[in-house]
């Protein structure tokens, strides 16, 4: 099967490549701008993750948690991440991608899945209008996380 575009989003943030990758990969500021996320439980030491280490992500959505193992298959800080979970729904994978530019960062998100059946496939092509609405929430309070971060880092000096 062919993996299905899900959500894209770009933006660009007036703020530090370091910073925003921080607020996007460290699991402190994470659960901070997600409201999905509860935790990322990591076997691998803080700063040691590369391609192939794995994470459990436990998330939220309305009443129920969801538990899935995720890898890294990218990893090149502060430039590029992606991380692959496999679902019964099937291979998600959510890639970001940082690029500077004269006033700050430009974030770059793409979100896939490559269906593990046709049910999946259908489903997918059907509601991936829905997507957006979940996702553009999430990405709009990550940037106003990372200009609080940098207001208050501003602030203490």
């Amino acid at each position: 099967m062919r993996e299905i575009e899900c959500y894209t989003f770009e933006n660009e943030i007036e703020a530090d490549i370091h910073l925003v990758f921080e607020c996007l990969n460290e699991d402190e500021h994470v659960v901070q701008w997600s409201s999905h996320i509860i935790e990322n439980i990591s076997e691998d030491p803080k700063g040691e993750i590369k391609i192939g280490s794995t994470y459990i992500s436990r998330q939220k959505f309305e009443k129920k948690v969801f538990e899935a193992k995720a890898t890294y298959t990218k990893y090149n800080p502060p430039y590029n991440v992606a991380v692959e979970t496999d679902t019964k729904e099937g291979i998600s994978r959510t890639e970001y991608t940082l690029e500077e530019f004269a006033e700050g960062t430009i974030l770059h998100v793409k979100v896939t899945l490559l269906p593990s059946n046709w049910y999946y496939k259908t489903i997918t092509k059907l509601m991936k209008w829905s997507f957006k609405f979940i996702y553009d929430d999430q990405f709009k309070s990550f940037i106003d996380y990372v200009y609080d971060v940098q207001y208050e880092r501003d602030v203490r000096g």
